[in-house]
């Protein structure tokens, strides 16, 4: 067999697979960054972690496929060329259905309170997470009036106040009264937010009631998911995501989603 023949059975490399290998190369450089950046706006969390993982991953599979261009099909890992793009395309329709589902809102702006969902602190400042979701609820209080506002967020590492606190001085700040604002500060999760939420709203109310949740677009469906196992029918309302938070954002939910389908939690 001529050189030329072995040449033409292995075949040249095509500017596709040129481009493919860019293009995971420069996903996986925006995701570092965007992780990296992230971390100067909020505490350390596992989406962050995750975040900057799965850009690595990229980053050296798009190296991975430069390099070996023109023999990767008869490698040893010729794999993931199948493994890497399916799973990417069921994680990008996972991010897609969650931000369909969580832009859909169901409040009758006509509840009897709602539940606004603590995120994290950087010290005791408000992130533009949970920025989004306490002007959401400024929204909402505007055109309810009547509703009470449950803030709930306890204290988490990286903070040097409850959320809960940091929340309520936030909405105090931008207009809404104070003795409509009722603050639960010892929940460390979103199923303990919706727990002890309703202990206070039992408390407040004589007979029944409704309420909404807000929370982050990405956030939700599992919320929603949450507050029916704790007992609380709720309507709910979005609240942007910060741009640059989306990638951590998505990717972290994704791996929540996973923890509260094996738990329940």
């Amino acid at each position: 067999m001529t050189r030329a023949d072995s040449a033409g059975e292995a075949g040249p490399p095509g500017g596709g697979t040129r481009a493919a290998g860019f293009l995971w190369i420069a996903v996986g450089t925006a995701l570092i960054l965007d992780a990296v950046i992230v971390l100067f706006t909020i505490s350390l969390n596992s989406g962050i972690v995750a975040t900057f993982v799965l850009g690595a991953l990229y980053l050296s599979y798009g190296l991975y496929r430069d390099r070996t261009r023109g023999r990767a099909r008869n490698g040893p890992f010729r794999w993931l060329r199948v493994l890497v793009p399916t799973a990417s395309v069921l994680l990008l329709l996972l991010f897609t259905s969650l931000a369909v589902f969580g832009r859909t809102d169901t409040v009758s702006h006509r509840e009897d309170a709602v539940v606004v969902l603590g995120a994290g602190l950087k010290g005791d400042e408000v992130t533009p997470s949970l920025r989004s979701r306490l002007d959401a609820a400024v929204g909402y209080s505007v055109a309810n009036p009547d509703a009470v506002i449950a803030v709930s967020g306890g204290q988490g590492p990286g903070e040097s106040i409850t959320e809960a606190l940091a929340m309520e001085r936030y909405l105090v700040a931008h207009g809404v009264p104070e003795d409509r604002i009722l603050r639960e500060d010892r929940s460390t999760s979103t199923h303990e937010n919706f727990v002890f939420t309703k202990s206070l709203l039992d408390a407040h109310f004589d007979a029944d009631y409704t309420t909404a949740f807000i929370t982050n677009d990405y956030h939700v469906f599992r919320a929603g998911r949450i507050a029916e196992n704790a007992g609380i029918g709720s309507t709910h309302a979005h609240a942007d995501t910060p741009w640059v938070e989306i990638p951590v954002a998505y990717v972290r939910e994704s791996l929540a989603i996973t923890k509260f389908f094996l738990t329940g939690r």
